[in-house]
């Protein structure tokens, strides 16, 4: 057992039993055990706590240790499933949970170190319950404690949660990259230790706490030297697979991002863009040779930035990926949309991690609010390229590239795509899709009006686009998306951002 372990744990036997310390000396009940956590969960998201504790061989009373004969890490469910793993399946939503295990003295003690990093109750077996006092409550039957901690998870955010408590200055400094972010943040780089606190502090990366320091999730995440020194943060790193072809069949290439999200971010762009599906070489007339790739580095950096920053820390298990295929790129992000996908371009922004998006944007890393996809789409329509695709499955969002096809060789749903983001894109910036931008906008000439029109009718026909002004002649027809103001609501289009 090390110095710092066994001091932890004196300064908990010190603390009396309470709504986020529970002490139990030989008690294995599985059902009981899964009770507790969710009670004292719920107890320290009320309380505004990170921690919470069940501690075995300490008496409640005189805190002597007498030590117990519980061992979780080898302890057996039914069928043989191991405790732990029962347990975590239990809890809804899936908290972190750490057994440590100490010998003192050849008495045997065992802490469970409960971590509320949830943004919703915690249930064990579908029930929730909570601490009144030192007693172990259904939280229906305490309908002021529930909405007392249902108010409590509307003040607190992920990005405010603490990754380290109690650290020194110098441990800040160990956990976390300070000359990059001094170099991105646009301060001084030989500012003091002084200056460097102040603005650690007003920019939320950490809180003081006495003499000692928190470092908040989104200091941690944004700017760790290697995230693997947080559990609970290295599982949101983002992920780039390589695949060979255009199945899941083969993977040449695996990475998961070690660096914070800042700090690693230049490095994991180059890492996608080694790996991006390159066209055939070709000679340039000065000489030189190039291999062109049809995902511009603009949308790929627009895209991997919205995935950090806007990935939903709350759905467990999962981090954002990268899939490359011979054919596509698929971003996957943890988090349903919090517009209709169809509606990103033209609604006002949300961000689920607003101060984690503000950081981002101080260091230039996104766009100003709401015009990355405008340049995703803006970029993708100038270089005729098939545009994103974006849906929402089940509770993530999914972002796909497409590799450069001509009109002939896209289906349906792909050219009905790109045709509502160009007259989407158009019409926010109080503008008409005509005949004439469509030719444009997939590469067409004058002699192929027939074609674009065709397309037009497409799209009509599948109720992406509408007529602007039904009295409008045939030459003269403009075209918005199917949620713009047409002529007969209003006579003035009407920008929607």
């Amino acid at each position: 057992m090390e110095d710092k372990d066994l001091k932890k744990l004196l300064e908990l036997l010190n603390k009396n039993e309470d709504e986020i310390i529970e002490y139990k000396v030989n008690n294995k009940d599985h059902d009981r055990i899964g009770k507790y956590i969710s009670a004292l969960a719920n107890s320290a998201a009320m309380l505004g706590q990170q921690f919470s504790y069940l501690i075995w061989g300490v008496n409640d009373v005189s805190k002597e240790i007498i030590g117990t004969k519980f061992y979780p890490k080898t302890e057996k469910h039914a069928q043989g499933e191991p405790f732990i793993t029962w347990l975590e399946r239990m809890l809804d939503p899936r908290i972190t949970i750490r057994f440590e295990e100490y010998d003192i003295e050849q008495k045997h003690v065992v802490v469970l170190v409960i971590h509320m990093n949830a943004g919703r109750p915690v249930a064990f077996s579908g029930s929730r319950y909570i601490r009144s006092g030192s007693s172990l409550k259904n939280l229906k039957d305490y309908p002021e404690k529930e909405r007392e901690l249902w108010k409590s998870f509307e003040s607190r955010s992920f990005e405010r949660e603490y990754a380290k408590t109690a650290c020194t200055f110098e441990e800040i400094k160990e956990l976390i990259d300070v000359n990059s972010y001094l170099k991105m943040m646009g301060y001084f780089e030989d500012s003091n230790d002084e200056e460097i606190i102040f603005h650690m502090i007003e920019d939320g990366v950490i809180e003081s706490s006495g003499k000692t320091f928190n470092l908040t999730n989104m200091g941690a995440f944004t700017f760790a030297k290697n995230l693997k020194n947080f559990e609970n943060l290295s599982a949101h790193a983002l992920r780039v697979i390589r695949y060979a072809g255009n199945n899941k069949l083969s993977a040449v290439a695996d990475n998961t991002a070690s660096k914070g999200a800042a700090v690693g971010f230049e490095g994991l762009l180059k890492f996608i863009n080694g790996h991006l599906p390159r066209n055939p070489e070709t000679l340039k007339d000065n000489g030189q040779i190039t291999s062109d790739t049809d995902y511009p580095p603009l949308v790929i950096r627009e895209i991997v930035a919205n995935q950090i920053v806007h990935q939903d820390f709350s759905v467990k298990g999962s981090s954002p990926t990268i899939e490359i295929f011979d054919n596509r790129v698929v971003f996957t992000n943890p988090g349903s949309p919090l517009n209709r996908p169809e509606r990103l371009l033209d609604m006002p922004p949300y961000s689920r991690n607003e101060a984690l998006a503000e950081l981002f944007r101080k260091m230039h890393l996104v766009e100003s609010r709401g015009s990355g996809i405008d340049k995703i789409i803006l970029t993708l329509e100038l270089n005729h390229l098939p545009a994103p695709d974006i849906a929402a499955k089940d509770n993530y969002t999914v972002v796909t590239l497409h590799q450069r096809r001509t009109i002939q060789e896209m289906g349906n749903r792909e050219k009905i795509n790109a045709i509502y983001y160009h007259s989407a894109l158009l019409y926010i910036e109080d503008n008409f899709m005509t005949n004439s931008t469509l030719r444009k906008r997939f590469g067409l000439t004058n002699k192929q009006s027939s074609i674009a029109s065709k397309l037009i009718a497409l799209a009509l026909e599948n109720d992406k686009i509408k007529i602007y002004d039904e009295n409008a002649g045939k030459k003269n027809m403009q075209y918005i998306p199917y949620w713009g103001i047409s002529y007969n609501n209003n006579s003035t289009p009407i920008s929607s951002k």
